[in-house]
């Protein structure tokens, strides 16, 4: 009974877990999501026999959203001049996305000031693989040993920010012109974190 109950409590432990991740797709669920009248692991260990619908069921894993050639574009792009800065890539991030196309519907060429993404926009590229080698030429202007935001290289300090996970884009035809922008979660050019966000390029 004691390592019944053991085995028990550890499971319970690692659903509560994995189920706590949110991005992730549960792959467990525990007994009292199965029947109602379970409420507690305590319920379980004194249950002398469990029938078939009590045990443990695995779910199928929930597929993810198929990327679109253009959204894929766009991590490419990012990705392959994060990794240039020792930056983990980027997924995409369809919350991101919305707040882009929401944006430009105003056709403005102005920033959203969202306070949860992070935000680079263009106009008059003629693609977003374009767009993102733009953002990333003011690589030119960043001095690494004085680290901080600047007018001329904010676009590239937040393409390859470290901590940034993720990347939503959006663009829109406004006045025969297209309008580009990028938001990212989680937002990159705080004041103080650039040294450990933006790292030199590897040789």
């Amino acid at each position: 009974m004691v390592k019944l109950t053991t085995l028990l409590f550890a499971t319970v432990a690692l659903l509560a877990s994995t189920n706590a991740q949110v991005s992730l797709a549960p792959t467990f669920f525990n007994e009292t999501e199965i029947n109602p009248t379970i409420n507690s692991a305590e319920d379980i260990v004194d249950s002398e026999l469990l029938p078939p619908s009590h045990q443990l069921v695995r779910r199928a894993p929930v597929a993810k959203p198929k990327l679109t050639k253009e959204q894929k574009t766009i991590l490419d792009a990012h990705n392959k001049v994060r990794a240039l800065h020792g930056a983990p890539p980027l997924v995409w991030n369809t919350k991101a996305e919305k707040h882009g196309q929401n944006w430009l519907k105003r056709c403005a060429f102005e920033h959203s000031q969202s306070r949860e993404f992070g935000e680079n926009l263009a106009m008059g590229y003629g693609s977003f693989k374009q767009v993102v080698n733009g953002w990333y030429s003011e690589v030119s202007n960043y001095n690494y040993n004085r680290p901080g935001f600047g007018m001329k290289t904010g676009h590239f300090t937040q393409v390859v920010w470290k901590s940034t996970k993720s990347v939503g884009c959006a663009k829109r035809t406004c006045n025969g012109r297209p309008l580009y922008i990028c938001n990212y979660y989680g937002p990159g050019n705080y004041a103080n974190q650039y040294r450990e966000n933006v790292l030199p390029r590897k040789k």
